[in-house]
């Protein structure tokens, strides 16, 4: 009787520990689970700011632009920019050095129907895709004709690519204006495809972002969003645009 009274008590002893080391392990989980999702709001509220100081930013120099009239200085292409950017559609971090002095965005980019409003800053470093979307050099400038190729992360300011659909409006706020225009293809290709960033014959916006959304990593491939411009009458300018612009590609 006595002997079968202390193994009772033992059990009762491990069942009670158990359940205090379970209370403990589960207290941890709560920790670590409610530092996550502060981490995460505090994240999401710097980019936000972010993204609305580059809009607001853009919106003073646009006000000085228009009263000094045509806008003289556009971002500079070249032969070596063109091939560097190209072949660096993901970009390569900075030096701590280069971020003394950051440029101020040159654009505004907006898909109202998927809640996209964002600066576009004059190049693709790590510093200007940490604030918004970045053009890449070497392809035709805002609003000045040709194919104007744009880039920012899938995980931050492109994210809303995913639910873009042929027909969706965009619009490209720069220094000398307003451009409207039509998706007219989206297409998924890999990082070599580079053809995506040629010059087109008609008034075109490509907007590339890495691929797949939800990828944990380094994305492999490459999402694309083509938009040919709008005209005053509504119509879009197809002609020629999809032969020199995008190459045969998977579309989602």
């Amino acid at each position: 009787m006595y002997r079968s009274g202390l193994i009772l008590s033992g059990v009762t002893r491990l069942q009670h520990g158990s359940g205090a080391g379970w209370m403990r392990l589960e207290l941890a989980f709560w920790i670590l689970g409610i530092a996550l999702i502060t981490t995460y709001l505090a994240a999401t509220a710097t980019l936000e700011n972010q993204r609305t100081q580059g809009i607001e930013l853009f919106a003073e120099a646009r006000a000085t632009a228009m009263l000094a009239g045509p806008v003289a200085n556009r971002p500079a292409t070249n032969a070596s920019a063109r091939l560097q950017d190209r072949q660096a559609v993901v970009p390569m971090p900075i030096s701590a050095g280069a971020i003394e002095t950051p440029p101020l965005p040159i654009a505004v980019l907006r898909m109202d129907r998927v809640g996209l409003e964002v600066p576009v800053y004059p190049d693709i470093s790590e510093l200007n895709l940490s604030r918004g979307a970045g053009w890449i050099g070497g392809t035709a400038a805002p609003n000045t004709g040709g194919n104007v190729a744009v880039a920012a992360h899938r995980d931050r300011y492109f994210r809303p690519l995913k639910d873009v659909k042929v027909g969706d409006i965009l619009e490209l706020e720069s220094l000398s204006g307003r451009g409207e225009f039509r998706v007219s293809r989206i297409v998924i290709v890999d990082p070599a495809e580079v053809s995506v960033l040629d010059d087109t014959t008609v008034p075109t916006v490509t907007l590339v972002t890495c691929y797949p959304f939800y990828f944990i990593g380094n994305a492999p491939r490459r999402y694309i969003v083509q938009a040919i411009a709008v005209d005053q009458s509504g119509k879009v300018s197809t002609s020629d645009a999809l032969l020199t612009a995008l190459p045969l590609g998977e579309t989602p």
